[in-house]
Formats: C-alpha cells, sequence, structure tokens
C-alpha cells in the first residue's frame, strides 16, 4: 500500500507537438502500456462534491484502487493506493475501500463501497520514461485515448511530468523549457474532472478565490507564498472556464485572481525583488488583455438589460446590443488567445513555483509579520483618505481612483485580517465591501457610457440608442449619489482594526 502526494505538471495540446516534446526530454528507451480506468461515484455525486475521485485502473498484469484529492492548484494531489487482486469480468465494481489506512475515507461522505456505481472511464496508451530535469527525477507519461461516460466520448492528449524525487521548481524549470520550445499550454483539469464534465454535459465551473488564513509567526515570504498560492489555485481554476468560453464568470473571477496577486506583491513591495517585479508585469499585461471582455460582459448582462427593459419600443436598442455582442466575442477570442499564449503559460508556471517555493522576500525577511503588515495597511489607509479627501465633490474620474485604492485596501485587510483577531474586524470589512460595492456600480455606469459611445462611433446607427443609454447613467449616478456619500461617511467614520 502506498500513500502520496503527487506533483505533477500536466501539458496539452497537439498530438505532433505532445510527442516531439516527449522526444525534447531525452532519457533512455521509453515503454508502452494500455491502461483502462474505470472511475467511481454514487448516483448523488458525494465524492466529487467534496473534491474526491476513486479509480480502479488495470493494466499489463496489474489491477489497482486509487482515491485521489484534487487540491486546486493544477499542480499538487492527494494520493492514496493500494493493490488489487486480478479481476473477473464481473469483479469490477469496488467491494471495500481498500486503502492504506492514513487515506480520508471518512471525509468521502459514503457509508460503504457498495454505494459507488462506475461512472466513466478512460482507455489510455501510455508512453512513459524516467527523465532527470536538473536535480528532480521526473516520470514523463505521454497519454492518448479517448473517455467515455455514456454514449459522450471525448479525446485525451496530454504529456505529465510527474516528479518523482528531488525539487518542486526543477520540474516546473524542466516545463517552462518545453513551452519556450513547442505550441503547448499548461493543463489544469485532472482526468477526472474532464470525466465529470462529459458524464454531466457541464462545462468547467468558475473558481473563486479562498480565503488565506496567516499567523503571527508566519515568516513574510511564507505569508506571500500563501497569498501566491490562494491565487494561483484561483487562477488556474479559470483556465478552462476561460478557454471553453460558456460561462463569462470564469474571465472574471480570473481577473480577481491576479488583482488580489498584484494588491499582494505590492503591498510588500519594499521586501520584494525582481522576481516578483517580473510576476507584477506579467498579471498586469493579463489584466489589460482581459479588461475589455470583462467590461463588455457587464454591459451585456447587467448595464444594458435595465435601459431595454425601460425602452420597450426603442428598435435602436437591439442594434446597439448585436454591436456589442459582435465585440465581446471578439474580446473573448483575445482572452483565449492570452490563455494560449507562450508568456501566460510562463507566468502560471512562475506563479506555481513561487507557491510552493517561496523565494519572493529578499529584504527585512526576518521583520515581525504582524508589525510589517500594520505599517503597510497604515500606508494603504492613508493613501485612500488622501485621494478620498472632499469625496462628496470629488468628480467621477476622482472617484475612480478612490475605488481602486479602496480595492487595494480591501485585499490587503483580506489578507491580514487574522493576524488582528476581534470583533472589529468583521464590521470594518462589512463597511469597506458596502463602499467597495457602490463605487463599483458607479465605475459600471461610467463604462456603460464609454461602451455605447464608442458603439456608435463605428456604427451611427446605434447613436440614438447610445444616448439613451448615456442618459439613463447619469440619472442613475444622480439618483445614487446620496447613497454613495452616505456610505463613504460611514465607512470614514470607522475606526481601522489593525
Amino acid at each position: 500500500m502506498l500513500a502520496t502526494v503527487e506533483i505533477e505538471v500536466k501539458l496539452t495540446g497537439s498530438a505532433a507537438e505532445l510527442s516531439a516534446a516527449f522526444d525534447d526530454l531525452g532519457g533512455p528507451r521509453p515503454t508502452r502500456e494500455r491502461l483502462l480506468t474505470v472511475y467511481y461515484d454514487t448516483p448523488e455525486g458525494h465524492l466529487r462534491r467534496r473534491g474526491f475521485a476513486v479509480r480502479i485502473r488495470s493494466g499489463s498484469g496489474f489491477r489497482e484502487l486509487t482515491l485521489k484529492r484534487d487540491e486546486g492548484d493544477g499542480l499538487t494531489r492527494g494520493e492514496w493506493t493500494s493493490r488489487l487482486p486480478l479481476a473477473t469480468r464481473e469483479d469490477q465494481t469496488p467491494r471495500a475501500l481498500r486503502l492504506p489506512p492514513d487515506a480520508p475515507v471518512n471525509d468521502l461522505g459514503i457509508a460503504d463501497a457498495g454505494a459507488l456505481r462506475p461512472t466513466f472511464l478512460t482507455d489510455i496508451e501510455r508512453t512513459k520514461k524516467e527523465v532527470r530535469t536538473g536535480d528532480a527525477r521526473v516520470e514523463a507519461s505521454l497519454d492518448t485515448g479517448r473517455i467515455s461516460a455514456g454514449e459522450r466520448e471525448g479525446r485525451i492528449a496530454e504529456l505529465e511530468l510527474e516528479l518523482l524525487s528531488g525539487p518542486v521548481e526543477d520540474v516546473l524549470t524542466g516545463a517552462r523549457a518545453l513551452l519556450e520550445k513547442r505550441r503547448l499550454r499548461i493543463g489544469t483539469r485532472s482526468k477526472a474532472a474532464q470525466g465529470t464534465d462529459l458524464l454531466l454535459g457541464t462545462s468547467s465551473p468558475a473558481v473563486r478565490a479562498t480565503r488565506v488564513k496567516l499567523y503571527p509567526a508566519d515568516s513574510i515570504d511564507g505569508a506571500l507564498a500563501k497569498v501566491v498560492r490562494a491565487a494561483s489555485i484561483q487562477a488556474t481554476g479559470n483556465l478552462a472556464p476561460v478557454l471553453e468560453g460558456a460561462d463569462a464568470e470564469g474571465i472574471h473571477q480570473l481577473r480577481v485572481s491576479l488583482r488580489r496577486l498584484r494588491s499582494a506583491l505590492l503591498f510588500l513591495k519594499p521586501h520584494l525583488g525582481s522576481r516578483a517585479a517580473a510576476l507584477n508585469r506579467d498579471a498586469r499585461h493579463a489584466l489589460r488583455r482581459l479588461g475589455p471582455a470583462r467590461d463588455l460582459d457587464v454591459f451585456l448582462l447587467e448595464t444594458l438589460p435595465p435601459v431595454i427593459d425601460a425602452n420597450p419600443g426603442a428598435s435602436s436598442l437591439p442594434r446597439l446590443r448585436d454591436a456589442a455582442r459582435e465585440r465581446r466575442d471578439a474580446a473573448h477570442e483575445s482572452a483565449r488567445r492570452l490563455i494560449l499564449s507562450r508568456r501566460f503559460n510562463r507566468f502560471i508556471l512562475d506563479l506555481l513555483q513561487v507557491a510552493h517555493g517561496g523565494g519572493l522576500v529578499v529584504q527585512d525577511a526576518g521583520e515581525s509579520l504582524p508589525k510589517t503588515a500594520r505599517r503597510r495597511l497604515n500606508g494603504r489607509y492613508r493613501s485612500l483618505m488622501k485621494v478620498a479627501s472632499g469625496f462628496d465633490h470629488l468628480s467621477e474620474p476622482e472617484r475612480h481612483r478612490v475605488r481602486i485604492s479602496l480595492k487595494k485596501l480591501r485585499y490587503a485587510c483580506d489578507y491580514s485580517r487574522t493576524l488582528f483577531p476581534g470583533p472589529a474586524v468583521d464590521t470594518y470589512l462589512r463597511r469597506l465591501s458596502a463602499l467597495q460595492d457602490a463605487l463599483g456600480r458607479l465605475n459600471d455606469a461610467s463604462v456603460a457610457r464609454r461602451i455605447s459611445q464608442e458603439l456608435a462611433a463605428a456604427d451611427r446607427r446605434t447613436a440614438v440608442a447610445a444616448s439613451r443609454v448615456v442618459d439613463w447613467y447619469e440619472r442613475w449616478a444622480c439618483d445614487a449619489e446620496p447613497g454613495l456619500v452616505e456610505s463613504w461617511r460611514t465607512f470614514a467614520a470607522t475606526e481601522p482594526f489593525w
């Protein structure tokens, strides 16, 4: 019996590029085997809802039962495996979860293995070899084949680099070298996740941020690595939703992950060096590429519909909507090209390397984390109060700067909240969030006016509709003004929790 933490980089692309990348790794003559794998769950999906997968894999002369738990970062998975006796055709379903003693069987939500049913299967031809990349010993597996769930079927083509021993950063460096040479991208969806989507007929769901828990005893570098890991989990989890394009939330949550990352890097900037600066540049570049798609999603899904509903006889508004859809589709295609680009995939690997190894802090690394956080929070707070001075009379562009400053403070508070426990934290964050939401709605209104004017400039037939949108949101901003000012006053009167 074997219990492991599996660390694996998955690369995807065309069969030809994957095969060439496999050859680029060098090493001994590879071996080939056919692997038949059946995945199991209850009809209610107890395992998938808890992030687990149970499978029985059969190959030449072996059969094994494996429990996996996806850690969500596209790199690390918990894995517990035990060998099973070779079975007859009638003995394919696990009658008992004979797993290593430390396997978290009690977390599965099932009383016994008899509740499990086959859900989907994979039929893979695996070509593998053991190679070295730096000081890491790596098993390279080239997998091609199919995945089947009932009458639905999909293809599998991926190159897996599983760390057997040595530093995590070396296997990531090896993957980075392949990305430089071949047209590949990082794969973040396990076969279990792909099979689940096939089974349910669903697409990859958007992934929201997870809360980071910092402790006073954490080093600054260790704390930042936690924050980067949370950002990497959210970022990698939203790559497939962006590529599949079925849900606008994927782009939104990817942008949130990048903003949270940049906020943390800027928050601790005096302690950081060139590696952090490079991550920040790449994150900023990605945000700029993703911005138009998000703005147009909000326009089409949130800010334009109430104007159309309030003007049912205005035939020009549907024309404006159609023009926005064309521009939105082009912006989403640009987002997908970003996700497929070498620069972005290198950035994701660099992100994973920091998440698992730290190493961004180069100055005053031994300073107390609470002391550092308090000093930096005070700096964020002073910056906000400076740009928000005379809030009642600020122009819209000036309030936009307040919104950006407030957002930076919000992320810093989210990261630091566990360092300063007490009831004041929730009160402060609740009022901060209310103000941020109010300013966000004001920004959405401003973006709606801008997009309408841009569309009208490109197509004069939409000019009347654009004018309606502009007028609508100018009136809305006037009506929202008293509530916005009151939200600011409530927040400004609240004592910071740190």
